[in-house]
């Protein structure tokens, strides 16, 4: 390298920082004076700022802090296809007054001073009535006039500040639950209400018992307390009634059933005490009851809620749209419009969308659908499955399946066949609630015939005593409490349990299957180790590494993205030739090769014994002489160990199923312990092989991130997804974890066993209370007044404990 060559790396190579996101700027970018941009989205968007007069954005950044950072990315789209008739039709609801409401996903949001940007840009235009961002999302609502401005119009405002929107769909099933949980928030107010007013006159009556009051007070007081207490009981309690009837026909005794018997015979008791003027009033308990439940299936509806609406999120990221080329030009279409036989070009980066066969080579990564982590080379012909990632040039196809008639969604339906197939757990309380309710309806018989024959007057309060003190709604509030506070617990550290069901089945594993790619691994190729000739110097194997860097800069290769230096120095590159194997060029004067052994040796690059004998995947040679041999590999993720041995402690033996090559399973396998692994398995494999344990009674949960793993995640009685899971993954799985390495499963193990045991924690002292509270209440120990009194107890302890257990 020369003193002027030097001189100018040097200067080059100071740490520069994006005017626009604050990230460094690649060597090649940066500059001696004025303001340096990462890329040239930063740039755009830097310059379309200042002038739109919105440079406010920065200042106001800075004030509410920085959030995640990254470079600005235009896609350049016209979105033309968003003003189609269909497209409206699909995606978009009437509004008031001609308008039309839409939701899309945004990429490049960041921050809080990123909604105030989105909003401002599309709020400034004429005919958009209102934008709202929902930051924690990244989902704008946008209401606009298709009289006065093009959808299209709004989409590129966005885009060209780095906001790419993708259409969302109203999912039937979110609204549903939408619904339903304000149905529910209005009957547990409507409870809540009724509780607060009955408690005041409550506590007029009680005090009346120890100082006195005027009959005609306290029957008013009564008559009041039953008006008010009707609400409640016929409208908020309905669930109960609904829940109780449908296990009746089912010809199932539903944890509903003795809770609706509880509310109606306290209901009845306090009626008969109102109208003949004596006798105790159970208004305020029954109420206050009421409000309890309904809170406790609220907590469990919203920590359900949680997970599916992060699932939801995740699923809506994937665009809708394929770039169709006709005659030589590209437009974008809705991906339904897209037809067997249509030529389509889909950018690096980009998941294929489409089966069809390769119009030009290119390297794709098939790591979600096959396992396999290394990328494939397609040469012209070949053929493309959709679910493929583009890595290298742009790729066109010729489509030769789309729809439901592609590798994908025959893996799809395979999905939906072994969902069908998975072996159904009869929830905890459910199975106490039949012997519980009998237990209770035989004591009460057997208490009314008895009390019937010793003192006819006091059999139908003792009766009323018994039911009242045996309600069941700590055995009701002990399940749901627990679950919601462990999903709750779970949520906030990256686990999100889509179904109480799913925690409750997670619990009875025994046989953890686990997939490699993205699971115990990290799914990317990373420099992992490198043997240098023995000649080399520590400052020549420096030297080398950059210039190897510098040469790999112009590879698309996922192998030379993992020999790319983070702060490369900049090297005069010529004569720069891509091979299917490897890559040649002239780095600072010498020529250099890095490749695998075939290609060392179809160029007859001297390899020396020391060489023939390293353990690599990728050979360099400089003057055609062999000096360095690397592996470059799927690292093994750092808390993958970890996860291994927290398993095997709670006696959970382990399997590793993959598509990947045996040789790199058995290296991860070896490296973790793990004693049963398999490698180069298909789809169809691992579902079967789910099938056989659970023929044979094994409980087992499917660890996975690709979509041959989701027949498996789908079978399995626990599925749980990786952090950055194919989406037809995500929506098989029961369990979905936004943190990366296997961890987080091995955690949601341990917190759904330990949740477990709280709940039969719980439902032990709840049942030991009830027998205790039966066997006054039958003696004629207990009066209604006092059993009315003494039915919070359990249930204020169920709930203490159900808040303070349930960790992992």
């Amino acid at each position: 390298m020369t003193e002027k060559t030097s001189q100018l790396a040097s200067e080059v190579n100071q740490k520069q920082n994006c005017a626009h996101c604050s990230l460094l700027v690649p060597p090649a970018r940066q500059i001696s004076s004025g303001e340096a941009f990462c890329c040239a989205g930063c740039e755009a968007v830097y310059a379309i700022l200042h002038e739109s007069n919105l440079d406010d954005y920065y200042a106001l950044r800075e004030n509410l802090g920085p959030g995640k950072r990254g470079p600005a990315r235009i896609s350049g789209k016209a979105f033309h296809y968003f003003d189609d008739a269909e497209f409206l039709k699909r995606y978009a609801e009437p509004r008031a007054e001609g308008g039309i409401g839409v939701r899309f996903y945004l990429e490049g949001v960041h921050c809080a001073a990123c909604s105030w940007l989105v909003e401002k840009v599309l709020l400034e235009r004429e005919g958009a009535a209102f934008a709202q961002l929902d930051l924690g999302r990244n989902i704008v609502a946008i209401v606009f006039d298709p009289r006065i401005v093009q959808l299209s119009h709004l989409a590129q405002a966005l885009d060209r500040f780095g906001y790419t929107p993708h259409p969302l769909l109203e999912d039937t099933i979110a609204q549903t639950r939408k619904k339903e949980t304000r149905r529910l928030l209005l009957r547990m107010g409507v409870a809540g209400a009724v509780a607060g007013n009955i408690m005041l006159l409550a506590a007029a009556l009680y005090a009346g018992e120890f100082t006195g009051i005027e009959e005609d007070l306290a029957n008013l007081f009564r008559w009041v307390s039953f008006g008010l207490a009707i609400p409640a009981v016929l409208y908020s309690a309905m669930p109960f009634y609904r829940g109780a009837i449908a296990g009746l026909r089912a010809r199932m005794l539903h944890m509903d059933l003795p809770i609706s018997l509880g509310i109606m015979a306290a209901m009845s008791v306090s009626i008969v005490a109102t109208v003949q003027e004596r006798g105790e009033v159970y208004f305020d308990s029954l109420s206050v009851l009421i409000f309890l439940l309904l809170a406790g299936r609220m907590l469990l509806s919203r920590a359900t809620s949680r997970a599916a609406d992060a699932a939801e999120t995740l699923m809506e990221q994937a665009p809708q749209t394929v770039r169709r080329e006709t005659d030589g030009k590209i437009e974008d279409i809705a991906l339904a419009a897209a037809d067997a036989g249509d030529t389509l070009v889909f950018l690096p980066g980009d998941v294929i969308a489409v089966d069809g066969l390769a119009l030009q080579s290119g390297w794709v990564t098939e790591a979600h659908l096959s396992g396999e982590s290394d990328a494939v080379f397609k040469d012209v012909g070949a053929t493309v499955f959709a679910g493929s990632q583009v890595v290298s040039v742009p790729l066109r196809i010729q489509a030769t399946a789309v729809g439901a008639f592609t590798r994908l969604s025959q893996l799809a339906e395979m999905i939906r066949r072994a969902a069908s197939q998975r072996a159904q757990i009869v929830r905890l309380h459910d199975r106490i609630a039949g012997y519980f309710v009998a237990t209770v309806l035989t004591l009460a018989a057997a208490t009314a015939l008895i009390w019937w024959q010793i003192d006819p007057s006091k059999a139908l309060w003792n009766v009323a005593a018994l039911l009242v003190i045996t309600c069941p709604c700590a055995l009701g509030l002990a399940t749901p409490v627990a679950l919601s506070v462990a999903m709750g617990r779970a949520a906030k550290r990256g686990i999100f349990i889509k179904s109480a069901e799913a925690l409750e089945r997670a619990a009875s594993i025994k046989h953890a299957l686990l997939d490699k790619t993205g699971t115990l691994t990290s799914g990317k190729m990373d420099f992992v180790a490198s043997h240098f000739a023995p000649t080399l110097s520590v400052s020549e194997q420096r030297c080398l590494m950059s210039q190897i860097s510098a040469l790999e800069t112009y590879a698309v290769h996922p192998i030379g993205a993992a020999l790319k230096l983070k702060d490369e120095i900049q090297l005069a590159v010529t004569d720069v030739m891509v091979h299917q194997q490897g890559i040649t060029g002239i780095v600072a004067g010498q020529k250099l090769v890095v490749g695998s052994r075939r290609f060392m040796r179809e160029l007859e690059c001297l390899e020396e014994a020391w060489a023939s004998h390293a353990e690599g995947n990728v050979l360099i040679a400089r003057d055609g002489k062999v000096c360095a041999v690397l592996l470059v590999a799927d690292p093994i993720s750092p808390d993958a160990l970890r996860a291994v041995e927290a398993l095997q402690k709670q006696n959970i033996s382990i399997e590793l199923l993959s598509g990947d090559r045996a040789a790199e399973v058995a290296r991860v396998s070896q490296a973790l312990g793990i004693a049963q692994a398999r490698g180069d398995i298909s789809p169809e494999e691992k579902l079967a092989r789910v099938a056989e344990l659970e023929a044979n009674g094994i409980r087992t949960a499917m660890f996975g991130d690709g979509v041959n793993d989701a027949a498996a995640l789908s079978r399995a009685t626990i599925g749980v997804s990786a952090a950055e899971a194919a989406d037809v993954a995500r929506s098989a799985a029961d369990v979905f974890v936004s943190r990366r390495g296997p961890i987080a499963f091995a955690e949601m193990v341990s917190l759904s066993r330990n949740t477990m045991k709280t709940i039969r924690r719980n439902v032990m002292i709840a049942i030991g209370y009830n027998a205790l509270g039966a066997g006054l209440a039958m003696s004629g120990l207990v009066s209604p007044l006092l059993a009315a009194l003494l039915m919070p107890i359990s249930s204020i302890t169920v709930l203490t404990l159900a808040v303070r257990g349930s960790k992992p």
